[in-house]
């Protein structure tokens, strides 16, 4: 009887931590003009991600900076491309958003 409680609630855990991640992935993250860290911006790390610009009449552009400040990704996201999918994150990631519209990250 313990091996079967014991055996449930891996299971259970397993799924509601597949379940939570894949529901954090889905929402989105939205960064407005400025600096931001990967880490402090909730974002995932370690997985490749794409960016999107919310306003189809704005203009925005991504500078992705590795740990030692050398530049990893650049980024110009206009009306004509709306989405664009980026290199994993790692930790030290910096992420400078510049443009007259907001980016949503998933």
């Amino acid at each position: 009887m313990n091996k079967i409680r014991m055996a449930l609630l891996a299971f259970l855990l397993v799924l509601f931590t597949t379940l939570t991640s894949t529901t954090y992935g889905l929402s989105g993250k939205t960064l407005s003009q400025g600096i931001y860290s990967a880490r402090d911006s909730n974002l995932l790390i370690g997985t490749p991600m794409t960016v999107k610009i919310d306003s189809p009449s704005g203009k925005a552009i991504i500078f992705i900076l590795d740990s030692d400040y050398s530049m990893k990704e650049m980024v110009k996201l206009e009306s004509e491309s709306t989405e664009h999918t980026l290199k994993p994150f790692d930790y030290g990631s910096l992420i400078i958003v510049v443009g007259n519209s907001s980016v949503t990250f998933f």
